[in-house]
């Protein structure tokens, strides 16, 4: 017969991964604390050129649900865009300053988008990269952001700027009243779009037209600014690319030309 004297064990359910709480300090990406899921593999770049904001943010959506279907691993993609004025989720369109007929003027568009953060503007000279990488759990998306602020600063710095973090704002500064780069990210069922613009020889005239992230006592500069001289995009671009992958813990790879580009147009 069968002995119902002992009461069956308890088999408790796997605790759920604790959210990192706000006041914990930075961990750079390590075996020992992967930031992704894909910690150690490779990170494939893309390099669009100049392209339009619009299928440029299409183009993100597509290759994140990719890299949830698992059907491509953790790309970087780099580019330029048309004059653009973007603003995030909560933004406040009062921080445009520009009228709709001095937005056809300058030949410039304005988009709503689904990002963190205010308003920012994107064109040429400046140096955009879109992560599309999936973070481990749990989501740390501060961390993210932290991880990649510290990619801009090790780039700057590789062109003698010194740049850091301002307290209490996201992006990278200089002396703490200039703003080097914006950033400004969305995860989705942990795949990460949108990400950061680093300002290399951007036209700052451009941000005349708007308060920059909503922070009206700030400047706005660029490592040509900073420096004093010209400074080469493409130069930028392998540095920036080399930093990424070095703070999110993974190795740099090429993708094939016009693997992927906007619209689809030219891709295979």
């Amino acid at each position: 017969m069968r002995d119902i004297s002992q009461v069956p064990e308890t088999v408790s359910a796997p605790a759920a991964p604790r959210r990192p709480r706000r006041d914990e300090p930075y961990r750079p990406a390590s075996a020992a604390t992967p930031l992704l899921l894909a910690h150690g593999g490779v990170l494939t770049v893309e390099r669009l050129g100049t392209v339009p904001y619009r299928p440029t943010w299409a183009l993100q959506d597509e290759l994140a649900q990719q890299r949830r279907e698992r059907r491509i691993g953790d790309r970087l993609l780099l580019l330029e865009h048309f004059p653009v004025y973007t603003i995030g989720r909560g933004g406040d369109e009062a921080n445009l300053l520009a009228t709709p007929d001095r937005l056809r003027e300058l030949g410039a568009e304005f988009i709503r988008i689904d990002r963190g953060g205010d308003i920012t503007f994107h064109g040429p000279g400046q140096l955009v990269a879109y992560p599309i990488v999936e973070l481990r759990d749990p989501l740390d998306l501060r961390r993210y952001v932290r991880t990649l602020e510290a990619a801009i600063i090790a780039t700057a710095a590789a062109f003698g700027v010194a740049a850091h973090r301002s307290e209490g704002l996201t992006g990278v500064w200089v002396e703490g009243e200039r703003k080097l780069a914006a950033i400004g990210v969305r995860v989705k069922r942990g795949v990460t779009t949108h990400g950061l613009a680093l300002n290399v020889s951007t036209d700052l005239r451009w941000f005349g037209e708007m308060i920059p992230c909503g922070i009206a006592d700030k400047e706005v500069t660029s490592l040509a600014h900073e420096l004093g001289r010209p400074v080469d995009m493409a130069e930028v671009e392998d540095r920036l690319a080399a930093s990424l992958a070095d703070e999110l813990g993974l190795s740099l790879a090429t993708g094939q030309p016009s693997l992927v580009g906007p619209a689809g147009a030219s891709e295979q």
